[in-house]
Order: C-alpha cells, then structure tokens, then sequence
C-alpha cells in the first residue's frame, strides 16, 4: 500500500498531475473556444476594456450568443448587480461567429477590481486558482488586497463600535470544506445556507440548484473558493459573534492533493464530505496524523456501505483523534434546516475553543512552502513594494508624520486657504477699497508662499518623487496600488486608537467642550493617502 508521502506515490501523483495538467488544457482551449475567446489565451485583457462606456454598456441586454457569457457578467460585476451569476443565453441562442474587442492585455489590476466588485455582491472569491498549463496553482493575495471589510464583534455590541480592516491582513479561524469521492447532494448550496441567516437566504457559493448554476463545470476543478461571515452586532440574529472564513475546494481531494494540504495547514478544522470510504481513503487520511487541524466527516448515509464506511472511521479516529461529535450523518429522511443548525452549531464549537487565525497575507508563507505560486510575486510588484516601505516604514503616529513630513500642509496651508477663501467671498472688506483689500490680500497670499518656499523637500517626499521619476510604467502603477493599501491600513490602525480613546475620555470627561474638541480635530487629521503626497507636490509647485 502506498502512502502520499512515498517515492511510489509522488512519481504516481507527477503522473496525474501531468495528465490533469494536458486534460486541463485541452478544456480550457475547448471552452475559450466556445466563448470566441481565443486570442485572450496570449493576449490579456486590460481594465479599461471593461470600464469603456459604450452603448452596450449603457443599456440592459440578454446575451444572444456564447461569446456575449463573459462580458455579459464583466459588465454586471462592475455595476455590483448581484444577479451576474445567473447570466444565461436568450432561449434558441447557441452559437456565433466571431467577436469585437479591444486586443489589449490584462494586468493583476483587473483581477482586483474584480474581485473587489465581486465581493461587494457577497460573491464567494477564488483563493486558490488552479493553473491551466501547469500542476501549480496562485493564491489570489494581491488580488484581495483592495478589499476592505466593517464589522460589530459582540463584544463591542453594548459600546455600538465596530472594527475595520484590510481583508487580507484580518486573523480568524478558517473553516474548510472538502470533497472525498463522489457526492450526491451539493457541497456549495449546504455552505451558502449555513452562511444565510434565519432570515434571508443568499447564494454565496455557485451550485446546481441557483439559476443558471446547472451548467457542467469544466475547468473549476481544484479551485478553492472563500466567502465570510462577519458579525454586525445583533447577538439575536448573527450567526456567529466573530468573524469566520469558508472556503470550498472544487473537485475530489486525492486529485487535488496540493490544495487540500494546503487547506489543512491553513484551517482551524476541515469538514470532509463523503458517501463511502475504504482502505484506500483510510491510506490516504491517515498520512494527515501529524496534522493539528480538526478533522470532521459529513457522511451521506448510503444502505450497504455504511458499515465499511463506520468501521474505517472507528480505525481512522485514533489517528485523527476523531470524537463522535466530529461525525454528521445525513441520508434521504434527514431534516434540511435541522442539519443546517446542527452543522452551525459545530462551527460555533469549533470557534468557541481557541482555534487557529491566520490572515490571507499570512497564508503566503505556508503556501511558498507547498510551491503554490502567490500573484504578487512577480518581480514589478515586489519593487515596488520595496519602494514604499522605504516610506512607509517609521509612519507611526499619522497626525506627528504629516506635521513633520508634508509640512506645506500644515498650518501656512490652513492661512493661505482662508486668504483664498476671503478673496473669493470679500466679507471683511469693510470700508477698505475692494481693489485696495484684494491687493492686501495678494501680499498675504505672496507672504505665505515665501514662507512655504522657504521648506526643504523632506526624505520621504524625495523618495516619492524618485519612484514616480524612475519606476517603469508597470512598478508605477504597482507602487501606487501600495502606497494606497499601506497608507490606509496605517491610517485605519491610528483612528481606530483615537476612537477607543474618544470613547473613554467621554465617560471621563463628561461635557467637557474644550477636550472633546481637541480630539475631534485631532481625529480628523488622522487621514493619510496618495493624495496627501500628490497635496504636498502641487504646494511646492506653486511656491
């Protein structure tokens, strides 16, 4: 018998991969070409093929042919309506000839911006995307990065405060499911329900019971999707108090080894789906012994195979420290909200006991070691990313940095505000002259202005200059992208702070007007962004 980890079994499993890999293009060149979409196999698409304004993007249409499927949806995406998924074809429409866009080329920004649409319609997001030439597969890290998510804990629910952050930088327990052998019923529809509140049912995950979800899924084999819950303070009605991370892995787990590996390092617990499992599955699972995740089994009950089926989990629980609790059966009599509960009930446990957290960013490091690719890898956006470290590095304390590194915004750019207003309005001009006041006004403004000229460009603002001077074309944009992503997330941490402290100096304070006013100026100095730099430069220029 041969386990995962033996010289017999990674030669088979090279072998499979590169049979998975040859099937896998030749499905994907087969749906490209259904789709009319072949010259996008080498020539990517670009963002601003998808954001061009057109007369068809103006107007709502039904797709007539397969070629109008992807941007049909593109277009639906960016408009963030939550019906792109159920896109289908006028009835009668199969086939067309040819088709007109822009031969342009993608970039990694199409995908966050897409990603980003995607998740504001709580659509479930690629995490892992499988490769369509290769065995590897990408972590979607950079293309999480624009994400960013607001959300009540019950433990601020009594204060009415609430937390927000970068999605890929959040730590919460991940929760994983998976598939072992074939399946009768749908993993996706059952996670999407246990995501739903009592309340209102939302399709997080794609299944063949959604509209248009019955299409054969062709090339998703071995992709990894993740979708949230995230708590907004209503104890009655939320799910669970904190924030959780589901994710789906598309296909059976002994054809896609790699991404379940990965899953259990990353997962607080797995949940396995399955119908029946033999001595081969019990080969397979018991390698996972020195594994520290929680295992768990939903069983789809099956007359004449349950008893193979138990008595391989009674040998297999001692290895996975398997509990009785860690089994859900479930057949054709089984109640469908009851086993919802039941399975929400679990993951409540599961949170309840300390379990691992782990961010997107921090998934990075163990999905290296496994040899999954990470999108920004690549070496335009690890420049970049140096660059803006070199800034951002020593920003502590948001309202200190902007008073000594973009000091043309400080209080001379407050003064010549006013000037600048006080010319526009004229309300103190009294009996003054109005072009005798203007002319006052001028020597103000000119008199602000030497005193702007009069500061040094700071080491920070050089470094910007430098990079917007000296990067490609690509780095810049990527370097962009950063400093916005680093800046906020600096930005978010520093008001964060004020507010607790806000919140508690009111108690203290009481009423005190003077205080409060002070912290409310000083809160709203704790915005930092690109802008702020591009700010910083015009002043200089007009110094």
């Amino acid at each position: 018998m041969m386990t995962p980890d033996s010289p017999k079994k990674r030669a088979h499993c090279i072998m499979e991969d590169m049979d998975l890999s040859s099937e896998r293009r030749k499905a994907f060149r087969e749906v490209l070409s259904k789709l009319k979409l072949q010259k996008y196999e080498s020539r990517k698409l670009r963002m601003n093929v998808i954001l061009e304004i057109s007369s068809g993007s103006l107007k709502d249409w039904i797709p007539q042919k397969l070629r109008d499927l992807p941007w049909h949806f593109l277009r639906k995406v960016m408009a963030l309506n939550r019906t792109a998924r159920s896109t289908s074809l006028r009835c009668g429409a199969l086939h067309d000839q040819g088709t007109r866009v822009d031969e342009e080329e993608q970039d990694s920004f199409l995908q966050q911006e897409i990603l980003s649409k995607m998740s504001m319609c709580q659509f479930a997001l690629p995490l892992l995307l499988p490769a369509l030439n290769t065995s590897k597969c990408t972590l979607m890290l950079w293309a999480m990065r624009d994400i960013v998510r607001k959300w009540r804990p019950h433990s601020l629910a009594e204060s009415r405060g609430f937390k927000e952050e970068s999605l890929v930088f959040m730590s919460m327990p991940t929760i994983s499911f998976v598939r072992m052998g074939s399946c009768s019923f749908s993993k996706s529809k059952l996670l999407s329900e246990v995501l739903s509140p009592s309340q209102q049912y939302h399709d997080f995950f794609i299944h063949r019971d959604m509209e248009s979800g019955n299409i054969p899924q062709e090339i998703t084999d071995g992709l990894v999707k993740i979708s949230w819950f995230f708590p907004g303070g209503r104890k009655n009605l939320d799910l669970f108090p904190e924030p959780v991370a589901i994710t789906n892995l598309h296909g059976d787990i002994e054809s896609h080894w790699l991404q379940f590996s990965f899953l259990t390092e990353v997962s607080s617990a797995v949940f396995i789906f399955a119908e029946n499992i033999t001595e081969r599955e019990y080969t397979l699972l018991s390698s996972l012994k020195e594994s520290t995740t929680k295992y768990y089994f939903i069983l789809n009950h099956q007359t004449g195979k349950s008893s193979e089926t138990l008595a391989i989990l009674n040998k297999l629980a001692p290895v996975l420290k398997l509990k009785n609790s860690h089994m859900l059966m479930k057949d054709s009599n089984t109640n469908k909200a009851k086993f919802v509960e039941k399975l929400q009930s679990t993951i409540q446990s599961i949170m309840n006991s300390s379990p691992k957290r782990i961010g997107i960013e921090d998934m990075a490091g163990t999905a290296r070691e496994l040899g999954i690719q990470i999108d920004e890898d690549r070496v335009e956006c690890q420049t970049a990313s140096d660059c803006v470290k070199e800034i951002t590095t020593e920003i502590k304390d948001v309202a200190y940095y902007k008073q000594e590194m973009l000091r043309l915004q400080g209080d001379l750019w407050k003064s010549l505000a006013k000037v600048e207003k006080e010319m526009c309005r004229m309300r103190r001009q009294g009996d003054i002259p109005a072009e005798k006041y203007k002319s006052q006004l001028k020597e103000k403004m000119l008199d602000l202005r030497k005193q702007q000229n009069k500061c040094d460009l700071t080491d920070d603002l050089t470094k910007f200059i430098d990079a917007i001077q000296h990067l490609l074309p690509l780095e810049k944009h990527y370097f962009l992208k950063w400093l916005k992503f680093q800046l906020d997330h600096i930005a978010r941490g520093n008001l964060s702070k004020l507010r607790a402290e806000y919140k508690e100096k009111c108690k203290s304070l009481g009423n005190d007007p003077k205080q409060l006013a002070e912290l409310d100026k000083l809160i709203s100095s704790t915005s930092l962004g690109v802008e702020h730099f591009m700010h910083e430069l015009g002043q200089f220029y007009e110094a």
